[in-house]
């Protein structure tokens, strides 16, 4: 039986981030599997949880909790509850937690494979998308933000594999074919918000990997880094989103008024400022956005007329949503309490695998910050679901491989007394 469960873990934990932006429905579907699972068997690992974990796991159900208090002030309640929906993921991920932990699966590494196996989905739907259908940009199941995002992610989380784990060439060499794969799915998204991303966690994990190279081979890495993001820019399917969006930013600055898709970021932000300023505590309520926004422009405050469910930046959105408890409740438990954990395991552990989660971690973590700089991500489940399930699977990781070593130093020590 347990086997059968442990099949059904990993068989979920792997068909994750290919199905997740390419079927529809598909990655939810497993994600509400191991869910349902969690929620059957996965309660008597509570017992066994350390404190660090209980730490993040209860500041996820505090977010969930500062969130919901913003339903006092929501006026369209059916948006509201729709939208507090995806927020309830959060604290759900506490008995999919517990599952893992109770069956002690190691899913980092099947996750991984998974990864692996996601850019090649990604890359062929994308190829096919945009050169056999002749789309101008490769939307995926859903859209080309979550396409383009989710590659990324892919990326990043590799590039913690190859800098932890990686021992032979061939390992390398599957790297860098997922590097190309990923960033060819994620190029032919025109994401660029995720394009945004990859220079900054390249830099971050130069820094962390500091240690283990020379000056001259960071020096060395950084000009190749450097080489590669001014080639990438320049690359015929980068290169005009690039010029569109420094087009756009001047257009702004010039005419305000001048449709275009930077001037609406940048209204919908301002707006969110208007709108929190009326509601400073809690916000204006989850599900509110739009009609608080159309009220702005009936009244000349805002001169953006077209209607938007929320504002396209985690931050702005959540701030004037939920106020100032909100956005500092996302900022505190749903980024910094994570990756404190994470860091702290990275800090102490020499264990490579345990690196490898934490690094993995930490990365998650940074990407959809910066993900939300640009997209309102915790709107699309497809997003929040990516989000929890990698801090999920390096989170019980890390605790099934401390449990184990554990195990094993106690039966060594009973080994030990008995001689």
């Amino acid at each position: 039986m347990i086997i059968n469960k442990n099949t059904s873990i990993n068989s979920a934990v792997f068909l994750f981030p290919a199905l997740i932006a390419t079927v529809q429905h598909g990655g939810g579907t497993v994600y509400v599997l191991l869910l349902l699972f969690g929620l059957l068997f996965g309660w008597p690992a509570w017992r066994s949880l350390e404190a660090w974990e209980k730490r993040v796991l209860y500041g996820l159900v505090v977010f969930f909790v500062l969130i919901s208090l913003s339903l006092v002030n929501t006026q369209d309640f059916a948006s509201g509850m729709k939208k507090i929906e995806r927020y309830l993921h959060f604290p759900l991920i506490i008995p999919m937690y517990f599952l893992i932990k109770k069956y002690q699966v190691e899913t980092g590494k099947i996750y991984l494979m998974g990864l692996l196996a996601a850019s090649m989905v990604m890359f062929a739907q994308a190829y096919y998308q945009t050169s056999e259908l002749g789309w101008g940009r490769a939307v995926g199941a859903y859209n080309p933000l979550i396409l383009g995002d989710v590659a990324m992610l892919v990326v990043v989380i590799v590039a913690c594999a190859v800098l932890t784990v990686s021992q032979h060439w061939k390992h390398y060499l599957l790297g860098l074919v997922t590097f190309a794969l990923a960033i060819s799915a994620s190029i032919m998204s025109g994401s660029r918000g995720a394009w945004i991303a990859l220079p900054v966690v390249a830099l971050w994990l130069l820094w962390m990997k500091r240690k283990s190279y020379s000056v001259v081979s960071i020096i060395l890495i950084a000009l190749l880094g450097g080489l590669l993001v001014w080639g990438g820019a320049n690359l015929k399917q980068v290169k005009p989103r690039v010029d569109k969006a420094v087009a756009e930013i001047y257009q702004y600055s010039q005419n305000p008024s001048k449709a275009n898709s930077i001037a609406y970021r940048i209204e919908m932000w301002r707006d969110s400022v208007a709108i929190w300023k009326a509601h400073p505590i809690i916000g204006t309520g989850i599900g509110d956005f739009k009609g608080d926004r159309l009220k702005l422009f009936e009244s000349g405050q805002s001169r953006l007329g077209h209607q938007f469910g929320h504002a396209h930046n985690i931050y702005f959105d959540t701030l004037a949503t939920a106020g100032l408890l909100g956005l500092i409740g996302m900022v505190v438990f749903v980024f910094i309490l994570p990756f404190r954990m994470f860091y702290l395991h990275w800090k102490k552990e020499e264990d490579a695998w345990v690196q490898f989660y934490a690094l993995a971690g930490m990365a998650t973590i940074i990407s959809f910050s910066i993900f939300g700089l640009t997209e309102g991500w915790a709107a699309r489940n497809p997003f929040v679901r990516t989000y929890l399930m990698s801090i999920l699977v390096f989170m019980s990781s890390i605790a099934v491989v401390k449990q184990k070593q554990k195990s094993a130093n106690v039966a060594l020590s009973e080994t030990a007394s008995l001689r």
